[in-house]
């Protein structure tokens, strides 16, 4: 039995079909496109009075770590300035995993290829008096939120 041989213009009509249903799975994907929801900004935290004089708290969700000292809390970002990679806090210092940056306590470069330190980010207390640190605000070194007595 002979094979039939496919005309140019039944080729052309596939061709032409197949165009228009990949044309149309591509408006229906568009015009059905959710975005992916923002990562959050504020990260509700503690009462002041529940992190300890020299305590150092992971905030693995938010990227930072959290601090306190005689003056008060302070949260450093533990990504790095290099390339963005998250930083590990190990005796008193940062390391980045990725490229092998190191950062003393405060944040300052030890060694490269980062130059610059990492950012200190804001803190308020909520309405109900929860710690509120703000990944997007960066802040001085020296700004501390005051811990009621």
């Amino acid at each position: 039995m002979p094979s039939p041989e496919l005309s140019r213009r039944m080729f052309l009509k596939i061709s032409l079909g197949l165009s228009g249903a990949a044309a149309l799975i591509g408006l229906l994907k568009y015009l059905g496109y959710q975005p992916v929801p923002s990562a959050p900004t504020h990260f509700t935290l503690k009462a002041p009075g529940e992190y300890a004089v020299g305590s150092a708290t992971s905030l693995a969700e938010a990227k930072a770590w959290l601090f306190r000292d005689e003056a008060g809390l302070y949260a450093i970002s533990a990504i790095c300035s290099h390339l963005g990679c998250t930083v590990g806090f190990l005796q008193d210092q940062f390391e980045c995993p990725c490229h092998g940056s190191r950062y003393n306590a405060a944040g300052y470069v030890l060694r490269g290829p980062a130059t610059q330190p990492l950012s200190y980010l804001a803190l308020t207390l909520s309405e109900e008096g929860l710690v509120v640190l703000d990944i997007k605000k960066v802040v001085t070194a020296q700004q501390r939120l005051a811990v009621p007595a």
